[in-house]
């Protein structure tokens, strides 16, 4: 029988779901105990903003403050969210949030009459119904600058709208080229999928379980002689990008088995893994626990697209390097290109990390379990995306 794996549902799947959902209708989705806490913020965030509409003509001169914490995802979204939306807000966050990429966007909203200003505790934003014409937005930083602008235009990508209000040249936002470069994105397509369902509160997508996450599980798998897990509520579906890294274990051994309770994952034996390349521009929340499974296993990885890592929750491609170049050796080609060798020196028994108050690297620290002691400096971080994490290992 296989080990039964619970798996958090995709943050980024009903965090667009939520936002949408409250666009379209004025109402909140429900979330869970178990929830991400990302989910929960962005929930909290779009309760007030209900609340305060709701009462707005009696504190219209009122400053309602949404402090989104260290959840990126909600920052740009409630970014785009607030300066449509009529009402004096502060959007708040950590320090280290308010220093990711945020200023493409911010400048978008103003070019288009937002009223949006940076303060020494967030940024003020006087809300209300913008005219959109055209969302021509670098999304060289991050694809959430476009998946914002998409949701508060109330439209699918590219495709016209009938609301008089909504941006009507949407659909020649670039030229054709260039848009479906863009809509390879899986994000950009996922939020697409999403706003074309009417229904988001009885829909399949809230349901499932998120792939970033189990990707630690099929790494894990792969240390693990005859392992055999049942990731519940994992599908080979085509919204999450992530789920587009299961060729790739194959090509490692892993045998997949799609089921009614989830995706069953084998492993008969270990074998010698010859040098493996991978792109993870689309999917760059991998990244670290592929870095460790090379470590660990070990083989050679290159892995390209990684320029963008230094912008998340911590520094990562700084603190990958700087970690496991204890272990390995590691070149870096240039900012968006590293190789990992096969780490030829054996492993210690016990193994002290810094999570660095990023909720990725405790998943991805925690395949060396396998090897020995493993002490994570601060893992409760991990409730960001996995509150349940720790207790599949009981």
């Amino acid at each position: 029988m296989p080990l039964t794996i619970i798996l958090p549902r995709s943050k980024s799947i009903v965090i667009r779901c939520l936002i949408i959902h409250y666009i379209k209708t004025g109402e909140l989705l429900k979330v869970f105990e178990n929830d991400p806490n990302d989910i929960k913020i962005v929930y909290n965030g779009l309760k007030k903003i209900s609340e305060n509409k709701k009462n707005i003509t009696h504190n219209f001169s009122q400053l309602c403050e949404i402090d989104v914490q260290d959840c990126g995802a909600a920052f740009r979204f409630f970014m785009a969210l607030l300066a449509n939306t009529s009402g004096k807000w502060l959007l708040k966050g950590t320090n280290r949030l308010l220093q990711r990429p945020i200023l493409p966007l911010v400048n978008f909203l103003n070019e288009h009459g937002a009223m949006i200003q940076k303060t020494d505790f967030g940024w003020r934003i006087e809300g209300k119904k913008l005219q959109i014409y055209n969302c021509e937005i670098d999304t060289s930083e991050t694809s959430q600058f476009m998946s914002a602008l998409m949701m508060i235009c109330g439209m699918r990508y590219g495709v016209r709208g009938d609301d008089e209000n909504s941006s009507s040249n949407f659909e020649e936002m670039t030229r054709e080229t260039k848009r479906d470069s863009l809509y390879q994105n899986p994000y950009i397509r996922m939020t697409d999928i999403i706003l074309q369902s009417n229904h988001l509160a009885n829909s399949p997508f809230t349901t499932l379980a998120d792939w970033s996450s189990a990707v630690f599980w099929f790494a894990n798998a792969l240390l693990i002689p005859n392992a055999h897990y049942l990731l519940k509520d994992l599908y080979l579906d085509n919204l999450q990008g992530d789920a587009a890294i299961a060729p790739f274990f194959k090509k490692l051994n892993l045998t997949f088995e799609e089921t009614k309770q989830g995706i069953e994952v084998y492993h008969s034996n270990q074998i010698d893994i010859s040098a493996q390349d991978i792109d993870v521009t689309h999917t760059p929340d991998i990244a670290m626990i592929l870095a460790v499974l090379s470590v660990c296993y070990p083989f050679q990885l290159t892995i390209c697209g990684v320029k963008n890592l230094n912008f998340k929750e911590s520094n990562r491609m700084d603190i990958m390097i700087h970690e496991l170049s204890k272990f390995t050796i590691i070149e870096q080609h240039s900012k968006d290109k590293i190789t990992l060798y096969k780490r030829t020196k054996p492993l210690p028994a016990i193994f002290h990390f810094d999570s660095y108050n990023d909720h990725r690297f405790v998943m991805a620290w925690s395949l060396f379990r396998n090897f020995g002691e493993v002490n994570i400096e601060n893992s409760d971080c991990v409730k960001k995306s996995y509150p349940a994490f720790f207790e599949n290992f009981r």
